[in-house]
């Protein structure tokens, strides 16, 4: 068998779960994928899957070179379509993103974005958490600033801050907030993440980074329920502008304390550093930009 048959069979191992699921997905004999494991344990130099009668469990230095066998295989594929299919972009890209962006933003764009390629294939995964691209096996994800992981490659795909913002009706109701600690006085509809309510919301006051601590009637760990809840003049919320520019656009919402805001929430798109993406994923990341209004210049 050869090196790249071996690397092929390791990342199989990993994705049937047992030596034998595999032995049996490719008609050979579970000697035959036992035999080829111990090649490449020997050929690097370490054990790469612990084995019990039960489970498999990938070592350290299993889970580096899985991680490692897939980035060479996916190159393999890009050079081998690129030469093949005189340079079509074709294949599987696997994006990640959150809930509210994936769903309203994101799934249109996919669409157009595979019409123009129609051989490639997209696997989305919608999450609030932020998932590892490289265990998770994720080509490119879009995320909310800042951001953190200094091992990413990011590029920029829009600005946005993060609005206190509310129902014109709300507004005329109760009136806006000439101060951030003003808003103990209203209900402030809140973003519940597990165990943790996210009622603390931070602004810059002379000159300071602060936070007021606020609260109302209602939690809910959806965001698109906290834009239909401020839209029916339920209470006051916290969200990026970029989630909800057509809402205000179009006057369903307005916002107040903006000149105390300062919590970029600008969206990138962001794939693991240190080599170069494939054609896929920069063809993709390319059409968001021409797509999603980016800062000229």
């Amino acid at each position: 068998m050869d090196q790249l048959n071996l690397l092929r069979l390791y990342v199989e191992i990993a994705e049937r779960g047992s030596l034998s699921a595999v032995a049996r997905a490719n008609a050979i004999s579970p000697a035959t994928v036992t035999q080829a494991l111990k090649t490449l344990e020997a050929r690097v130099g370490a054990t790469l899957i612990m084995r019990t009668t039960r489970r498999l469990s990938f070592t350290q230095e299993g889970e580096l070179f899985l991680a490692e066998c897939r980035r060479i295989l996916t190159d393999v594929t890009d050079v081998l379509d690129g030469v093949s299919d005189k340079g079509r972009i074709q294949g599987e890209l696997r994006v990640t993103a959150t809930n509210d962006f994936g769903r309203t933003r994101l799934t249109p764009l996919i669409d157009l974005f595979m019409r123009e390629h129609p051989g490639v294939r997209v696997a989305l995964q919608l999450s609030d958490s932020n998932v590892d691209l490289v265990a998770e096996r994720q080509d490119v994800a879009l995320r909310m600033g800042p951001l953190q992981d200094s091992a990413l490659t990011a590029r920029l795909l829009m600005p946005g801050k993060r609005c206190v913002c509310a129902s014109p009706a709300f507004w005329q109701r109760h009136g806006k907030p000439a101060h951030p600690r003003e808003l103990v006085n209203y209900n402030c509809i809140v973003l519940a993440r597990p165990g943790s309510p996210m009622s603390h919301w931070r602004f810059r006051i002379e000159g300071r980074d602060t936070t007021v601590r606020v609260s109302g009637d209602r939690s809910v760990n959806d965001g698109s329920a906290l834009e239909t809840w401020a839209m029916a003049g339920a209470g006051v919320v916290l969200l990026s502008s970029i989630d909800i520019r057509e809402e205000l656009a179009n006057r369903r919402l307005e916002t107040a304390l903006d000149e105390f805001s300062h919590e970029d929430t600008n969206l990138y798109a962001v794939h693991p550093g240190g080599r170069q993406p494939s054609r896929r994923v920069s063809a993709f990341i390319q059409f968001l930009v021409d797509h999603l209004n980016p800062l000229e210049g």
